[in-house]
């Protein structure tokens, strides 16, 4: 991609990003609003983007992708993307603490759903890397199905735990999730060998 079309995608995602958190509202923002912000005309904004849901996800892939980059060493260690210790866990909860005000407004907005399956989509590949090194038919349900429950369960921890005010850690959180659903995965490929309960 030429590096003005990259410049010009992260000033419109930076800008972006800076006036959900400043004004605590997504949906309100206007293109004139954004290009203002961003200090280009509304004729570039649609020279890149449709919409603004394309720019909130063009942006907020930048931080999955890091997110994603930060499990890679943990989606090495087992069958299920690294899930089966804390730290993979950890690292989602933290990341999500890290930025906890902006997620916060987004996942309260009409694009929630849009930015939840970004989310998902994350996980799963993740945690289908590591079952599709199993071999063919080892496992009693397929692989998508095993990938998207856990994706879907921690996904939705998060969602509650980023909307409420509940006074749980980061860590406290990643325990929860990752007894939740080690528990349950555990019936599943009982000839992996899983790392310890307490081994991150």
């Amino acid at each position: 991609m030429d590096r003005r079309v990259i410049r010009t995608r992260r000033l419109l995602g930076d800008a972006l990003l800076a006036l959900i958190t400043e004004t605590g509202d997504y949906d309100s923002i206007t293109v004139d609003a954004l290009t203002t912000r961003a200090e280009l005309r509304r004729a570039t904004f649609y020279l890149h983007y449709k919409s603004m849901d394309e720019v909130l996800l063009d942006a907020l892939q930048t931080r999955f992708d890091q997110l994603a980059a930060q499990s890679a060493p943990n989606a090495e260690r087992d069958a299920i993307g690294g899930k089966t210790g804390i730290e993979a866990f950890r690292i989602t909860f933290q990341h999500a603490a890290d930025h906890r005000a902006l997620y916060r407004i987004l996942f309260a907005s009409k694009s929630a759903a849009a930015i939840n399956r970004r989310v998902r989509d994350t996980i799963v590949g993740l945690v289908m890397a590591g079952l599709q090194k199993l071999p063919p038919g080892s496992l009693p349900l397929a692989p998508e199905i095993i990938a998207q429950s856990i994706a879907a369960a921690e996904t939705g921890l998060l969602g509650w735990w980023l909307e409420t005010d509940a006074p749980y850690t980061p860590d406290q959180m990643a325990e929860s999730a990752h007894r939740l659903i080690n528990d349950g995965i555990r019936a599943l490929l009982p000839d992996v060998r899983l790392a310890p309960p307490d081994g991150g």
